[in-house]
């Protein structure tokens, strides 16, 4: 099995990608000119950010006249991120529930600024576990998870009527 490294090395250059700078924190960045900033790979979360960064790219997200919804090309990059993680064997759960939460609180942030959650496709709103009727009836919507979390029931939804 090729290090993780090696991994992200490589589907840079498959992809025409720069890399712009390592990344000190958990966090990465995908900008226009096929730029990335990720953190190095060294676990399945590390590995799996890179791919989502990867993925913004690939999937044009980064494109002049991508006018997708901020959670749908989340929700995009994400799914490009699990596959790629299957793909390459590492693969962990916990990324998969790391994702919902971050979906979840982009789907969060629409709401808040009044997005009908009726028009959220209906693979988000599986994938996610949205409740898109409670969702909508809420004035607010705040979504949480506590470092360490483990599972889908650690990521906490707090609606506000």
């Amino acid at each position: 099995m090729k290090d993780m490294m090696e991994i992200i090395l490589s589907e840079v250059e498959k992809n025409n990608i720069k890399i712009y700078k390592w990344s000190k924190s958990q966090c990465g960045l995908a900008e226009e000119g096929r730029q990335i900033k990720i953190p190095k790979p060294v676990d399945y979360e590390s590995l799996g950010i890179c791919f989502h960064e990867i993925g913004h790219i690939v999937l044009g997200h980064m494109d002049e006249g991508d006018n997708k919804l901020r959670y749908i090309e989340e929700y995009e990059a994400e799914i490009y991120a699990i596959k790629k993680l299957k793909e390459y064997g590492f693969y962990n759960k916990q990324y998969e529930y790391r994702a919902i939460h971050y979906v979840l609180q982009k789907l969060a942030q629409a709401r808040n600024r009044g997005h009908n959650m009726k028009n959220v496709p209906k693979e988000i709103v599986r994938w996610t576990g949205m409740q898109v009727c409670k969702w909508n009836k809420a004035s607010r919507v705040f979504v949480t998870r506590h470092s360490g979390a483990k599972t889908k029931s650690d990521v906490k939804i707090k609606l506000y009527e």
